[in-house]
């Protein structure tokens, strides 16, 4: 299996969420090659929304960047997981900017309704849909409703179904960086691995208890404002 991580970080290697990611993939087996791409060192430029790749047969972009080399790669990988930090309620500019620029992988909108509140957009190549993509996000909330509702639901109209995905959403992100290494870091960040060897031993699908127990926050509210003031009062802004 190709697994393909597209950080979608401004910090890159400092990433917060990042620190959840790795703690996902290592529970996976030994040979699964993974490959990871750091978006905010890439070239790329937004959608001038020109339509030429619907008019292209091979739905070539007009565009000259680094995108040629990711949708290469997202093509070539079976399980796809874009790891990020919440950003306003909202995923950070780089990655909008890539995934507007994938409206390419659909085939000219054509009047077509939605089905069951699906999307509107057919696959040029319907074996998209099977790759596994996976969602992995932090914040710096107590808790993650409703901070995620607009992203997921952006998610649910790209993928056809919040069934098409799996979402691993962190509050109190901010953490993984201030108080990592306290006990309940090191026991999440366990957690998040026993996930991921989970995924991939029950058909790339997470149970509900394991969902529930990876959304807890590590700290109470009150534990977590603690930390929070530290970092903004000694700690770098």
């Amino acid at each position: 299996m190709k697994v393909l991580i597209i950080n979608a970080s401004p910090k890159m290697d400092r990433s917060n969420t990042l620190n959840i990611t790795n703690a996902f993939v290592s529970g996976f087996p030994e040979d699964y090659e993974i490959n990871r791409i750091d978006i905010y060192a890439k070239d790329i430029k937004p959608c001038r929304g020109c339509f030429c790749c619907w008019a292209s047969e091979d739905a070539t972009c007009v565009i000259k960047d680094d995108m040629t080399e990711i949708m290469a790669e997202i093509m070539k990988a079976d399980i796809i997981i874009e790891s990020f930090p919440l950003y306003f309620y909202n995923m950070p500019s780089q990655l909008k900017a890539m995934t507007d620029r994938c409206l390419s992988f659909a085939v000219p909108y054509g009047g077509s309704r939605s089905e069951d509140g699906r999307t509107f957009d057919i696959m040029r190549d319907p074996a998209i849909f099977d790759k596994k993509f996976v969602v992995i996000s932090s914040c710096g909330y107590v808790e993650p409703e409703p901070v995620f509702t607009a992203l997921l639901t952006h998610y649910d109209l790209i993928c056809c179904g919040r069934d098409r995905y799996t979402a691993i959403l962190c509050a109190e992100g901010q953490i993984l960086s201030n108080a990592r290494e306290t006990r309940q870091v090191r026991n999440y960040l366990e957690s998040i691995k026993a996930a991921g060897s989970e995924y991939c031993a029950n058909g790339f699908k997470l149970s509900e208890e394991t969902q529930r127990k990876i959304a807890i926050p590590c700290f109470s509210p009150e534990g977590f404002r603690t930390i929070m003031n530290a970092h903004w009062k000694y700690g770098e802004s």
